[in-house]
């Protein structure tokens, strides 16, 4: 029966994925290991060439390139010493892994002492073609102890055409014994902007349209691993061909993009709920990782506290420099200690999320507990600020029952019911008081001695006790006094920093009070005034001619309206009794 021709069959060429397509060839050419690569090339041209050698560092950053690249520089027929020509027998095999010189032996799969044997036996014959029997051991960590045992005579004396490359992820891994017979060289992690450099470099070569911003986002997720990079890159290519999208990028490696990271961070400054959840919702319907948004999300507060401490290099950040400002942005919306709070429960969020059933439900409880977080003030500056507020009252307690016997004052007619009359003046040994508010003549202004408004901000500020109080007074646009008030100006301060001003303006009164010498009261803008420490001028002025006149007051009721008297209260709720003078 006669056969039936059907042709030739086509096969399409077989793809080479860019890490191996893109392989460095020489040591110009190895990305971010150049005091790796400067040693290498001295030693060869100088002729210093150790018998055996060990590369460390993490994956994706060479170490076997550099192996295959020395192994080449030895043997290489045509080029000069260090600078193998890429283009002789030896060189092109070494490249495509099949030259009979040089082995590459995979320790993982080659554990066992018997195959350290059969690896000695080979270095007893001299090399077939080249100048030098060159062994590639990759994972070398993997060996067992018997095998590195075998391994140590010959690596310490081997023949002299025999060299030894070892290559290890796990430098803690290989005895010591081993080590002191090896020339150690360190690779490290690649630094974000060289990988960004290389894969744009390749993208030009391979006419590829790609924006910046996705390239960054594929450089992120390489963690400084260039053979990640490239695989990344890679697996974009597969999916959008030579014209790749900024959404794909996002979509094929799994991402969150910056402005969800960014409307996180404003929505848990504003304690704002709604927004959490709704983010939430929409990456848990997109398919998200929420582990791995929370990762990114718990990175991102470290960022923001890093930039908070002054640092703006973005090697040190890991992100792109496009990112920066708007990561500047986000860290004003916190103080140092708010991020140092946030971060530490964002940890404790992380830990939960890793046994919980219900991811999505631990991480909005969590994200919700955040935004909550952010608006409460450590318990000691609570306590503090309370006790300033509260100890008039005290010392008024304390005036009315002096220690020591003093003449007694004519009484004073009680003018109303529930109307304190002044107290007999207190012994000069008596602690600081607290008279009834009362009404006082305008007094002259005083003069600000020809300070600036940000002048006069900066003398109040250099006298304010609390760090942070001192960084959230210097964001404002300045102060004015008016007599016995100082004025502060919010300018284009955010909501944040009044906030923060808002619940200090007693310690601020305490602060411009020392610097004039007497009792000040400070407001901001024209919101409601703090009250001066001990007796001072109230926030009304009555006319000149009007004699002074005491006026009712409650002093529970008047701590109670004070703004950090409220918050808190809104952190311990309960009731509040007045303390019996008896």
């Amino acid at each position: 029966m006669p056969q039936v021709s059907r042709g030739p069959t086509l096969f399409p060429m077989q793809y080479q994925v860019l890490a191996r397509k893109w392989r460095p060839q020489n040591f110009h050419e190895v990305v971010g290991q150049e005091h790796v690569s400067r040693t290498l090339l001295n030693a060869l041209q100088s002729g210093r060439v150790a018998h055996a050698f060990l590369f460390s560092g993490p994956r994706g950053s060479g170490k076997t390139t550099s192996a295959r690249i020395l192994a080449k520089a030895l043997n290489c027929h045509e080029g000069k010493p260090g600078e193998p020509c890429g283009k002789c027998v030896a060189c092109t095999e070494i490249t495509a892994g099949n030259c009979m010189d040089v082995m590459e032996i995979d320790a993982a799969s080659n554990t066992g002492v018997d195959n350290v044997r059969e690896l000695i036996d080979q270095v007893r014959y001299r090399p077939a073609r080249d100048r030098n029997k060159i062994f590639i051991i990759d994972e070398v960590h993997m060996l067992s102890n018997a095998a590195f045992n075998a391994l140590l005579k010959t690596l310490e004396e081997p023949p002299p055409h025999v060299v030894f490359i070892m290559a290890t992820t796990e430098y803690h891994k290989i005895p010591a014994t081993i080590l002191s017979r090896c020339q150690q060289y360190s690779f490290k992690l690649i630094k974000y902007p060289l990988i960004l450099e290389r894969l744009r470099f390749i993208a030009a070569e391979e006419k590829i349209e790609i924006s910046t911003a996705a390239l960054e986002q594929v450089v992120f997720t390489s963690g400084g691993s260039m053979r990640d990079a490239m695989s990344a890159f890679d697996q974009v290519l597969a999916f959008s061909g030579s014209h790749v999208r900024d959404e794909d990028v996002t979509m094929l490696l799994g991402l969150v993009e910056p402005t969800i990271l960014g409307a996180v961070v404003r929505a848990i400054s504003a304690n704002d709920a709604e927004s959490i959840l709704k983010i939430v919702a929409d990456l848990a319907e997109s398919g998200q990782d929420l582990q791995s948004f929370c990762r990114r999300l718990l990175g991102q507060f470290r960022n923001l506290m890093v930039l908070n401490a002054g640092v703006s290099d973005p090697g040190l950040l890991g992100v792109p420099e496009s990112l920066i400002p708007d990561l500047r942005e986000q860290a004003a919306l916190f103080s140092r200690e708010d991020l140092l709070r946030l971060f530490d429960a964002f940890l404790k969020i992380e830990t939960d999320l890793k046994h919980a059933t219900q991811v999505r439900f631990e991480l909005e409880m969590g994200l919700i507990e955040l935004a909550h977080i952010a608006r409460m003030r450590a318990l000691e500056d609570l306590i503090a600020e309370f006790s300033s507020l509260v100890g008039g009252e005290i010392s008024l307690k304390a005036a009315a029952k002096p220690a020591s016997p003093a003449p007694a004052a004519p009484a004073a007619p009680r003018k109303a019911e529930g109307t304190v009359a002044p107290p007999a003046a207190p012994a000069p040994s008596a602690v600081r008081t607290s008279a009834p508010l009362q009404v006082h003549a305008s007094r002259e202004p005083a003069s600000a001695g020809g300070d600036s408004p940000h002048g006069l901000l900066s003398k109040i500020a250099s006298r304010v006790r609390k760090e942070s109080l001192e960084s959230n007074l210097q964001s404002l646009a300045g102060a004015v006094i008016r007599g016995d008030m100082v004025i502060l100006d919010p300018g284009s301060s955010t909501e944040f920093f009044r906030r923060q001003i808002r619940e200090n303006l007693s310690s601020i009164a305490d602060a411009a009070s020392e610097l004039f010498g007497r009792p000040i009261v400070v407001c901001l803008g024209g919101e409601p005034i703090a009250p001066a420490p001990g007796p001072g001028p109230s926030a009304k002025i009555a006319p000149a001619s009007s004699a002074a006149a005491p006026i009712s007051v409650d002093p529970l009721e008047r701590a109670k309206r004070e703004p950090v008297v409220r918050s808190f209260l809104d952190v311990f709720p309960g009731p509040v009794k007045a303390e019996d003078s008896k």
